[in-house]
């Protein structure tokens, strides 16, 4: 499936339904902000929506309901960021994007996905739905460049009010600890303001969300990922939310921006 573009006066925005449905491309003023795809990653470039669960689950398994899940390994020894991310999603519109889940996921239902784009902001929103009693968790996994064609080096602005403790696995333990120095790759709760990455020179975004529940990697030197989410990491596998037949879980994102000069 080809590619689909959506454009502003300022802004351009190109989706790639066969690569995960995600946002592969955020121009403003001709400077992209995503992280390019280097090889065959999947994980670490453009903007791709996470469904029907998001991060790590602990070696790919969980029960629910009393039966045992397997999940595929796609970062061994787990399983991360759902099916919707290394899937071809189907354009229904300008800027909408669905995947059924049947056949990629125990549970079937299906996601939806909106993208809409003005020169102020990006805005997502995401459905789930489910046809079967099932787990669901949310999110998106957006990746910035460090350098653009203009300006300095991001500086990421983030106020978590908590971490997530993780255990040498990666996995958060369900612990609640105070937040460390940087740089992480984490997840936060009772995020006081909305998180930001700015590029001296250039501007400035800020990303806002329903969701409750912050990831931030950002070890590498070339990129910055700052990810909303339903919840932490292997919830699954804790006390995970619950959709019964024909409910559906609504999350969005909204990236918004100010430019200098």
């Amino acid at each position: 499936m080809g590619d689909i573009e959506l454009a502003a006066s300022k802004a351009a925005v190109r989706l790639d339904p066969g690569s995960g449905g995600r946002v592969a491309s955020l121009e403003l003023e001709g400077v992209e902000l995503l992280a390019p795809r280097q090889g065959s990653d999947w994980l670490t470039w453009g903007c791709y929506p996470m469904a029907p669960w998001a991060g790590r689950v602990r070696d790919g398994r969980f029960e629910f309901d009393g039966e045992q899940y397997q999940l595929e390994l796609d970062l061994p020894p787990h399983a991360i960021h759902g099916v919707g991310y290394r899937s071809e999603w189907k354009a229904t519109g300008p800027g909408a994007l669905h995947l059924d889940l049947t056949g990629l996921w125990p549970f079937g239902g299906w996601v939806e996905q909106r993208v809409d784009l003005t020169d102020q902001a990006l805005a997502l929103s995401m459905s789930v739905r489910a046809t079967r009693r099932m787990p669901v968790m949310a999110g998106w996994h957006p990746c910035f460049r460090r350098q653009l064609s203009r300006g300095g080096q991001a500086e990421l602005s983030f106020n978590g009010g908590y971490m997530w403790q993780r255990d040498d696995a990666g996995i958060p333990t369900g612990e609640r600890i105070p937040v460390p120095p940087g740089p992480w790759d984490d997840c936060f709760g009772d995020v006081a303001d909305p998180p930001m990455v700015r590029w001296p020179g250039f501007g400035l975004i800020r990303l806002e969300s329903n969701m409750t529940s912050w990831v931030v990697y950002d070890e590498r030197t070339d990129l910055v990922c700052v990810e909303p989410l339903s919840d932490a990491p292997d919830a699954f596998n804790r006390d995970p939310a619950i959709l019964e037949p024909g409910e559906t879980l609504e999350v969005w994102m909204k990236i918004s921006w100010d430019l200098e000069g």
